[in-house]
């Protein structure tokens, strides 16, 4: 931070967001990430961990289209419409009546996409928990 403004440096694994208030420290941020680490500037920001940043003139929004998209691919869902209760109300499930899911790795993958999910969108995440 300066008196001219705020640069801020989002790291996640090998992937780096600069974003910041003045266009001057973070064009110096970059030229020391350049002289110092193998770095290359994939421009404006389109696509972070399953996260679609749009640009417009009234705001940057953000959304995540792609990667329900792809969840729905991963389960299978594709030609399937959408109902307010997707299982039947007041049955009884015991683990010795029915048999194993078929994949319980695909079963881990949606649910840890779908927590994903609820912890990107606050308004989902309250209702849900």
């Amino acid at each position: 931070m300066s008196a001219s403004g705020i640069v801020i440096l989002l790291v996640y694994v090998d992937d780096i967001i600069i974003i910041g208030t003045d266009c001057g420290l973070i064009t110096k941020l970059q030229q020391l990430l350049h002289a110092t680490s193998h770095m290359k500037d994939l421009g404006q920001l389109t696509y972070f961990l399953g996260l679609e940043v749009h640009h417009q003139t009234n705001g940057i929004f953000m959304n995540q289209h792609k990667h329900i998209q792809y969840l729905i691919t991963l389960a299978g869902l594709e030609d399937t419409s959408s109902v307010d209760t997707p299982i039947d109300v007041n049955v009884k499930y015991r683990k010795d009546e029915e048999d194993l899911l078929d994949d319980p790795t695909l079963y881990r993958r949606l649910v840890g996409s779908l927590i994903y999910l609820t912890t990107t969108r606050p308004d989902i995440s309250y209702t849900v928990h």
